[in-house]
């Protein structure tokens, strides 16, 4: 009797089937987080501001130190609920989604979510210049990892479920389930395999469909009906293309400018959102249309109703407020800030370009509308995320030629001047650098002498083919790496190379010599990084890559023991955040056992190893203890299990882990190295 049924098909169908039903549950769940944050803020603006109110009547309505004091007051709220409650809220919420992917296995505390949703509702609701989108991301992956856990899935199912979380909460936010999913798997999860895509669109269409029921199916944006009058406005959304590009980048940078300033003031970290909060009060007096999402002044622009000196001034006084929310530790994204500015430079550059070309009747509003997503495009570096996300928004298939046009110009005008988009920067300043979904920054670490092998093939410049194919064919290797009489490196001979003349051996028998076919392949030096290295292997379709020194092959390195190693460090990388994760250090340093007679202890590096390399410090060998984390004063970063050239500089904060008798040893030590 014939066995018909696969059963590693059906435990894989049943696999999948899971993650589609935890897609299902995790989409719904999200859909209602979004509801409850858009609940959340309305319900705060009344105690706030005694009503919903559109915030460009503020100061009809309120007196001027009212508009001062309350986004103060909502600040001075908002920093010890982070401080104290979750400090993965402070910011924007991508970039910590994204380092719970890639370097924690998808894995986000709890309580992240709920005080996320409650800083985030705050800080918008008392006229924080910031977004919904990027808190109700992060609420949606945090709940998605929460019921993750609880089901015990492996890592990579864990990840496609906070994927399938931030998916939900985009499309919830903006009514745009296919630009939900494609931000989810362009940016978040930096995949787009249909085993991890497909219960990310389920979840990102549930998640739509759930806030639709509740609350109806009404545009956030009031969109104008797009026209294009002439094929010359191409030109002019090639141009707006390139501004809205530049807004992106200037954006980025000042972000981060403003992030490091407030970084190194001495103050209280639950106190600067209450100072952030004064400073946006002081600038709402002459400009009320930056507090909050600014919502309201986007559709003055897409409904062409403001005047374009005061678009042209509001883009780079969003800038500032929004930075400074953020800087100074509120709780919010970026998302809606983004389009704020786009809308304000479309319509500017639409505005202007009507002033000087009136024949061509340019629809301004429809250069607000393409200018939204070109500063999105400009700010994450995601296109086809921006395009999408303004075609649901509109509907309308007209509209894709010029935003395809303003976006990719955007983005790439972005990529020259920044090569970290505003996500990938607030990791890269933490020592994370993400590249095409992949944490490349380990293979910086590593040398190729950390990888090298000695198993490899020599052969002479007169070995003949003849001999090289009995070799080729009763060996194991691929490659044959060339040398001359003084054992110098030459070149290489493939085995595919090999292969296109075998054929013909008969016909030359000992006539071609190894010189005659030898590619002159660039070898690698010791000394470089495994990036390096890889980069060659994506450039050349090679298994192992020759290793010189002096002229001198002395190994080679190959792509499987680099993977090899790559594996295995995000793997301690990622033990080593969850680890640190479960830890909470008191102000007096407080020691940590992690295990019978061993402990880790958070100290401030002391004076005699500033300016030193840990390698040079010989922690290990001199005291028995080791670095696992090193926190950079300036400029601001975090960098797990630091590498030999690490060096440690006045005001650093490292944490060593060790007996304790070892760590007192370390403590005590005076003088210098």
């Amino acid at each position: 009797m014939y066995n018909f049924i696969n059963r590693d098909k059906i435990e894989d169908i049943k696999h999948h089937t899971t993650l589609l039903l935890l897609a299902i549950l995790i989409g719904a769940i999200s859909g209602i987080g979004a509801y409850f944050v858009k609940l959340l803020i309305r319900y705060a603006k009344i105690i706030f501001w005694g009503k919903p109110i559109l915030f460009l009547h503020v100061l009809e309505t309120h007196p001027w130190w009212q508009v001062l004091l309350i986004p103060a007051i909502g600040g001075l709220i908002v920093g010890p609920i982070i401080y104290f409650g979750a400090r993965e809220a402070k910011g924007h919420g991508v970039p910590e989604v994204m380092e719970a992917v890639f370097l924690k296995g998808g894995r986000i505390r709890p309580i992240v979510a709920f005080v996320k949703a409650i800083a985030s509702s705050i800080t918008i609701a008392s006229g924080g210049p910031v977004g919904r989108e990027g808190p109700i991301v992060q609420i949606g992956s945090g709940l998605a990892s929460t019921i993750g856990q609880l089901f015990k899935l492996k890592e990579k199912d864990l990840k496609t479920l906070v994927g399938a979380g931030a998916a939900a909460g985009i499309a919830a936010a903006f009514n745009a389930p296919i630009a939900g999913a494609l931000f989810s798997a362009e940016i978040i999860l930096g995949n787009f395999a249909i085993s991890s895509f497909a219960p990310i669109i389920v979840s990102s269409v549930i998640g739509n469909m759930v806030l639709i029921a509740i609350e109806g199916s009404e545009k956030v944006f009031k969109v104008p009906v797009y026209t294009m009058n002439s094929p010359w406005e191409i030109a002019i959304y090639f141009a707006l293309g390139i501004i809205a590009g530049a807004v992106g980048v200037i954006f980025i940078k000042f972000l981060y400018f403003s992030e490091e300033k407030w970084n190194g003031l001495k103050i209280s970290e639950p106190v600067k959102p209450l100072i952030g909060g004064l400073i946006i009060g002081l600038v709402a007096l002459k400009f009320p249309h930056i507090l909050g999402t600014g919502y309201e002044t986007i559709d003055l622009a897409l409904q062409e109703n403001i005047f374009i000196i005061m678009a042209l001034i509001l883009i780079f006084v969003k800038i500032f407020v929004t930075s400074t929310s953020l800087s100074s530790g509120s709780s919010g994204g970026i998302f809606a800030p983004s389009l704020f500015m786009g809308a304000q430079t479309g319509y500017f550059v639409g505005k202007l370009s009507s002033i000087l070309f009136p024949s061509l009747h340019l629809s301004v509003g429809a250069y607000a509308l393409v200018g939204m997503g070109g500063v999105v495009a400009g700010a994450i570096q995601a296109p086809l995320t921006a395009i999408i996300i303004i075609f649901e928004l509109t509907g309308d298939y007209k509209v894709i030629l010029p935003l395809m046009i303003t976006c990719i110009i955007a983005s790439l005008i972005s990529e020259v001047f920044n090569e970290y988009s505003i996500y990938t920067l607030k990791l890269k300043l933490k020592g994370i650098v993400l590249r095409e979904g992949v944490e490349v920054n380990v293979l910086k670490k590593f040398k190729v002498k950390d990888v090298i092998s000695t198993d490899f093939i020599k052969v002479e410049r007169d070995t003949s083919i003849t001999k090289l194919m009995e070799i080729a064919i009763n060996g194991k290797h691929n490659v044959y790496n060339v040398i001359n009489e003084k054992g110098e490196y030459l070149g290489i001979i493939t085995l595919d190379h090999l292969k296109v003349i075998m054929g013909e051996k008969d016909s030359f028998e000992d006539l071609i010599l190894a010189i005659d076919v030898v590619d002159l392949f660039e070898p690698i030096k010791e000394d470089d990084n495994l990036e390096t290295a890889m980069n060659m292997f994506g450039k050349y379709d090679i298994d192992e890559i020759p290793v010189v020194r002096y002229s001198k092959i002395i190994g080679v390195v190959r792509r499987k023991d680099i993977i090899e190693t790559y594996n295995k460090e995000i793997n301690k990388r990622e033990a080593t955040s969850t680890l640190l994760a479960k830890l909470r250090f008191s102000k007096d340093k407080e020691i940590v056992e992690l295990s019978p007679g061993y402990y880790i202890k958070e100290v401030e590096a002391p004076a005699w190893t500033w300016g030193e390399s840990l390698k040079n410090l010989q922690l290990r060998n001199r005291f028995g203890i080791d670095i696992i984390l090193v926190r950079k004063k300036n400029p601001p970063q975090t960098i797990p299990l630091p590498g030999g050239e690490q060096i440690i500089d006045k005001g650093d904060t490292i944490i060593i882990a060790g007996k304790n008798e070892y760590l007192e040893k370390f403590e005590n030590k005076n003088g210098k190295l």
